[in-house]
């Protein structure tokens, strides 16, 4: 098989020839810049500063090159919009992140924050607050929450949709000019549609807004389908039918070219717990994912990839019933998730996307026996009978020592008889 085919067999639930493994596939399977350069060194690749790909973790793009020598069986289809507002042109400029020089956008635009850190703009427009802060020593641009006019008596659920409009032109171009580029790749093809984010802490601050109106807090967020339930409704219901209509003008476009569909990065799970009852989901969420996988499955070949961390286990019925292929990241290391139950329980209806090494302690901290060790084990757990697609537990951390990383990916090859 090829790595496409062998992604595409491992979502329909059947035996592939080995394990298909993604990293850099879609915006939770990156790394850090600063693995990302530690890695090209180690593989003796071409030195070069590592592209951003998005701008709030500080992960980057992994180049041909640098999968040929992971052995990864996806790539991404880019996007144009970028976090913060900015836009993914031909023009990128260097910039200097935890010691390593780095290309951002052309329209990403900082200043100091007077403690060694620095404040990051909407869309580059430095006339407006900005709108995220890279702390000094951080390793994220985190979102800030900008005050907002919000009338409780006088409710406008279009103050929280402004970011999710018509998709542009310049969108529309970018895709025509991408699409080529991926027509004949032997790996799978992930895209993120984009507008399909119900309520993702990521998005609720607007950090791509000059001026952002309505609930802009997580926690405001959060209790809103208990306080405002009609609001939440209009708002979802309303992107949903927008989210729609611009995945049919991508989808003329892009057609059989993307194989996975990132479709939502909402978080239903915290490290012990959920985020919210399952009965809040039967309401304000299982209607509007199951309309947007029905759509996918009915009008393309696309799989649908769900992320969301936390202990969800309560949660795989509701995710499978709403039509989801896959999701990610599979975080073994909240409460109730062990990895054997949940292969065990839903397996055959549901793919894992992650689940294959620990990134809060076993990769970062462990030794580079122990995460051989612990990525053999899952690998094992979850490769019975296919619905398995390698990938860590999110994104790989800064900091995290190359041997380690290598020591995984070693791993995986060892599982699948590559020497």
């Amino acid at each position: 098989m090829n790595s496409k085919e062998r992604v595409q067999v491992s979502l329909d639930h059947r035996q592939p020839d080995r394990l298909p493994i993604d990293f850099g596939g879609q915006v939770c399977s990156m790394m850090n810049a600063t693995c990302v350069t530690a890695l090209r060194e180690y593989y003796g690749l071409k030195k070069k500063p590592v592209k951003i790909w998005d701008v709030s973790t500080m992960t980057s793009e992994i180049d041909e090159d640098l999968r040929d020598a992971l052995g990864v069986d996806c790539e991404p289809f880019p996007t144009y919009e970028l976090a913060f507002g900015l836009k993914n042109t031909d023009n990128w400029k260097s910039w200097q992140y935890r010691g390593i020089e780095v290309l951002v956008p052309e329209d990403f635009q900082v200043s100091n924050d007077g403690k060694g850190g620095y404040y990051i703009y909407p869309q580059g427009d430095t006339t407006v607050p900005p709108s995220g802060h890279l702390p000094a020593n951080g390793y994220y641009f985190d979102d800030i929450v900008r005050p907002t006019l919000f009338d409780e008596d006088h409710m406008d659920y279009e103050d929280n949709l402004e970011e999710y409009e018509p998709i542009s032109e310049e969108s529309l171009e970018f895709l025509k000019r991408e699409v080529d580029r991926h027509r004949n790749t032997d790996r799978a093809v992930v895209m993120l549609p984009g507008g399909s984010a119900l309520g993702d802490a990521a998005n609720i601050p607007g950090n791509s807004l000059k001026h952002p109106k309505g609930i802009r807090s997580i926690p405001d967020w959060l209790a809103a389908p208990l306080l405002y339930p009609e609001y939440v409704h209009d708002v979802y219901s309303h992107q949903v039918d927008r989210m729609i209509e611009n995945w049919t003008n991508i989808h003329e476009i892009v057609g059989d070219v993307v194989d996975v569909a990132y479709v939502c990065g909402v978080d239903f799970g915290t490290q012990i717990s959920q985020m919210c009852s399952l009965e809040v989901f039967d309401e304000f969420y299982l209607p509007y994912y199951r309309k947007m996988n029905d759509w996918i499955h009915e009008h393309t070949s696309w799989k649908t990839l769900k992320h969301t961390c936390g202990a969800i286990y309560p949660f795989f019925p509701k995710l499978i019933e709403a039509g989801f292929d896959a999701v990610n990241p599979v975080q073994c290391s909240a409460k109730g998730m062990d990895p054997r139950r949940l292969k065990e329980e839903f397996g055959k209806d549901i793919t894992f996307w992650g689940g294959g090494v620990d990134t809060q302690k076993v990769l970062p901290f462990g030794t580079p026996e122990e995460v051989r060790k612990q990525v053999l084990e899952r690998c094992e757990i979850f490769s019975d009978q296919g619905g398995f697609i390698f990938n860590s537990i999110h994104i790989v951390q800064c900091n995290t020592p190359v041997e380690n990383i290598v020591a995984m990916i070693n791993a995986v090859h060892e599982f699948n008889g590559i020497h």
